[in-house]
Formats: structure tokens, sequence, C-alpha cells
């Protein structure tokens, strides 16, 4: 489930980043500075939507909590702006990919030394045939 739960959680993580983006062009050479508070609200937000639906909110809460978190120590706001057009070419660095997996793991492994139970979430909607 852990391995499940690190792919999806990724892949989310990846898509909420991606869409934060636009958000950041009008602030795109502030090199040195760390991320504003407002763009990691909004990827938490985004983070949130992502893993809800699959995951549900007592999951998810914790996981996009540690990954905002991680984004903030970890990156500044030059390098957060270099992963989120990365992503949005789909053209990720080993050094990128490595720094993601890193998140996934070590954010997956703390909901799980809090004993926070993998939600299921929302039912999603049968596909159109």
């Amino acid at each position: 489930m852990n391995k499940q739960l690190n792919t999806i959680f990724r892949r989310s993580l990846m898509q909420c980043v991606l869409l934060a983006l636009t958000a950041t062009a009008s602030q795109a050479f502030q090199s040195g500075k760390a991320v504003p508070d407002d763009l990691l609200a909004l990827d938490h937000q985004r983070c949130m939507n992502g893993c809800v639906p699959g995951f549900g909110e007592a999951t998810c809460k914790p996981l996009c909590d540690c990954t905002v978190s991680e984004f903030k120590k970890q990156l500044d706001f030059e390098a957060y702006l270099d992963m989120s057009v990365q992503l949005s070419k789909n053209a990720v660095t080993p050094e990128l990919r490595t720094l993601l997996d890193g998140v996934a793991k070590m954010c997956t492994a703390e909901i799980e030394r809090k004993g926070i139970e993998v939600g299921t979430g929302e039912k999603l909607p049968e596909p159109s045939r």
C-alpha cells in the first residue's frame, strides 16, 4: 500500500506544483528568497484537491502539510520556479526526481509512523462508455 500511495501521491504532488507555475510567473527572478507563503498555501490546496478524492482528507492533510513544509525547508524561490518549469515540460532532472521521491517517501513514512490509516477517499464517478 505504501508503494501505491507513494506513486499516486508523487503524481499528485507533481500536478500541484505544475499548476502553481502560472501563479509564480510575475515573481520570476527573486533568487535566494524564500518561496512566498501564499504560493505554498496554493500548493497545499491543490495537493488536497488532487489527493482527497483518492485517499480522503484524514490521509491527505498530513501528507500535504508535510510536502509543503519540505518545499519550504528545501527550496528557495529560484529552485521552486525551476522545479515548476521542469514539471511543466515533463522533463525532470535526476536531481529533482530524487528530491520529489525523497519528499514523497519521507512524508508517507511520517503518516505511517503517526499511525494514520490510509483512507480510500470518495467514490469517483464511473467513466462514461
